[in-house]
C-alpha cells in the first residue's frame, strides 16, 4: 500500500510467511487445489463459491496446530474457547445434533494438507504457535456497547485482549503484532496508554492508514503495527480473518438452521443489516411467541 510520506514496509526485516510456505500455501485460489489459500477471508470466501476451500484452509493450519477435530464443537473449543460458556444461552447458537462436519470440506483433504503443511512448516523452521478468535455473542456484545457508550472502544477493547495474551506469553522474545486497522481509527497511543499501562509505549508514527508502535518493559521490547489491509500483507493476520469469518459463517449456519426448524419456509439471512432486518420480521411472531428477549437476538449498534 503506497504511503503518501514515503513507503513502507510491513514486514520489513520479517521473513515472508507466504513464501516460507509457498509450496503448499498460496495467496490466490489455484484450480487445481493443490495448495491452501491463504489470504483475506473475503478473497478466500464469497456466499456464491461457498465454505469449502475456507475450511479447508482453516482446518489444514488448526490440524498441525491442535490436531484434527470430529466436530464443530471440538474446533469452537480450541479456536474460541472463550464462547463456551456463552452459546448454551443461545438456543439457535448449541450444538445440532445433526450437524455435518466437515461443513463442506472434504475431511481427508485437510488431514493430508496438515500433514505435509506441518512437516514443510519443520523443515522451514516455522511454527504455528497459536490461532485463536474471541466470538462474542448479542447479548454480551450489547452489555460493552452500554458500559463503554461508544462501538469503537467497544470493538477495541476485544483486539486488545488479543494483544494482551500476546504480551503475556511472547512478551519476553522478540515479539511484532501486526494487526488490521480498527475501524475508522488511525490513532492507538491513548488506548494503549490506558489498556498496557505496565508497558511504557513509544509511538514511533501514527497515521491513518499506518501506525507503529514500541511497547517496553525493561529490556524488553514488543513492536506493535496497525495497518490498513494488513490481511493482504501478512499472512497471520490473513489466517485470523479467515478463522473469525469461518467461526461466523459456521455460526449462522447452527442460526438458520435452529429457526427453519420452526419455520420451515423461512429464508435463511447472512445476518447483515439489510436482509436482516427482513429477517426479524418474517420471525417476528415465532420469537415473541418463545419470548426471545432483543437483546439476545439483535445488536444495538
Amino acid at each position: 500500500m503506497p504511503d503518501p510520506e514515503g513507503g513502507f514496509d510491513l514486514e520489513a526485516g520479517l521473513p515472508c510467511v507466504w513464501k516460507r510456505l509457498g509450496k503448499y500455501v498460496s495467496r490466490t485460489r489455484l484450480k487445481n487445489g493443490r495448495k491452501i489459500h491463504v489470504n483475506d477471508s473475503k478473497l478466500v470466501y464469497s456466499p456464491g463459491t461457498g465454505l469449502k476451500e475456507l475450511e479447508r484452509s482453516i482446518l489444514a493450519l488448526l490440524t498441525t496446530l491442535r490436531g484434527w477435530n470430529e466436530q464443530l464443537a471440538d474446533v469452537l473449543a480450541v479456536a474460541a474457547p472463550n464462547c463456551i460458556g456463552d452459546l448454551p444461552g443461545y438456543p439457535w447458537y448449541d450444538a445440532r445434533y445433526s450437524e455435518a462436519f466437515p461443513l463442506e470440506a472434504d475431511g481427508t483433504s485437510a488431514r493430508l494438507f496438515a500433514k505435509a503443511l506441518a512437516e514443510h512448516m519443520d523443515h522451514t523452521s516455522t511454527r504455528l504457535v497459536h490461532l485463536e478468535a474471541k466470538i462474542v455473542c448479542e447479548r454480551q456484545l450489547n452489555q460493552m456497547f452500554d458500559a463503554t457508550r461508544n462501538k469503537g472502544n467497544a470493538l477495541f477493547s476485544i483486539a486488545a485482549q488479543h494483544i494482551d495474551y500476546l504480551l503475556r506469553t511472547y512478551g519476553r522474545q522478540n515479539l511484532v503484532i501486526t494487526c488490521d486497522r480498527q475501524g475508522a481509527r488511525g490513532y492507538y497511543g491513548p488506548l494503549l496508554r490506558l489498556m498496557f499501562d505496565e508497558w511504557s509505549l513509544e509511538v514511533v508514527r501514527e497515521h491513518e492508514g499506518f501506525s507503529d508502535y514500541r511497547l517496553r518493559q525493561g529490556d524488553h521490547v514488543v513492536r506493535l503495527v496497525f495497518c490498513e489491509k494488513a490481511e493482504a500483507q501478512c499472512l497471520p493476520v490473513a489466517a485470523a480473518s479467515m478463522l473469525s469469518k469461518y467461526l461466523r459463517e459456521a455460526l449462522m449456519r447452527r442460526f438458520n438452521a435452529y429457526w427453519q426448524s420452526l419455520l420451515p419456509d423461512l429464508a435463511p439471512t447472512a445476518g447483515y443489516y439489510g436482509d436482516g432486518s427482513r429477517f426479524l420480521q418474517d420471525i417476528d411472531e415465532k420469537r415473541r411467541e418463545l419470548n426471545v428477549p432483543d437483546d439476545l437476538l439483535i445488536r444495538s449498534r
